[in-house]
């Protein structure tokens, strides 16, 4: 898993020493194996299915996501080079009742295309357990997301996300996604904190 976060993020810094950022940027903290990485939405590409948000590592990997959802990748050990999703549920939904979705990715190395994911999503409680660090778990409503896959050894772990109403939209706030069976990660929508006055602004990270 060390490893892993350093294909990820070369010369990533523990969480504890987070970098310095810059307020007109919008970060997403990414964490691997309890070590953080701050990445920067570098635009979003508006898309049939919704828009999908392109965020950016110092060392040029790419996560994007749909809805919070996982919709390619560049530059990581495994990529989802891309993903096409079919009857994706949306997140204003009855949170009480399970939804269903199928999805494909290609996949590189290998060149292994159209692996399909057969996907369950039913609410849960909030877990005790995650790398959540910006708001509580509480007052979040939580969804866990099962899959089936075809090839069989391609499937993927469970995946869990975080939906906030705060703005008036429901909006994925945190999420722990796998690319493969073992390289997992957690995405959260991260504020940077506001300078104080009078401090320069940092050219962000």
């Amino acid at each position: 898993m060390l490893d892993t976060a350093r294909l990820i993020y070369r010369g990533g810094v523990p969480e504890a020493a987070e970098p310095k950022f810059n307020p007109n940027f919008r970060y997403l903290k990414t964490t691997v194996n309890g070590r953080a990485i701050y990445m920067v939405l570098g635009y979003v590409d508006k898309r049939a299915d919704g828009q999908v948000e392109v965020w950016y590592s110092s060392a040029g990997e790419v996560i994007k996501l749909l809805n919070g959802h996982l919709a390619g990748t560049t530059g990581l050990s495994v990529d989802w080079r891309e993903v096409r999703f079919s009857s994706l549920p949306s997140w204003q939904g009855d949170a009480a009742k399970s939804t269903s979705y199928s999805r494909e990715r290609d996949l590189m190395p290998g060149y292994r295309f159209g692996v399909r994911d057969d996907v369950v999503r039913t609410p849960i409680a909030p877990p005790k357990n995650s790398a959540l660090s910006a708001t509580a778990a509480g007052p979040l409503q939580w969804y866990e997301e099962r899959s089936v896959s075809r090839p069989a050894n391609l499937s993927l772990p469970a995946a869990r996300f975080a939906v906030s109403a705060a703005s008036g939209t429901p909006q994925v706030v945190y999420s722990e996604q796998c690319i493969s069976s073992d390289l997992c990660m957690s995405f959260e929508r991260w504020a940077p904190p506001t300078p104080a006055a009078g401090a320069p602004a940092s050219a962000g990270t």
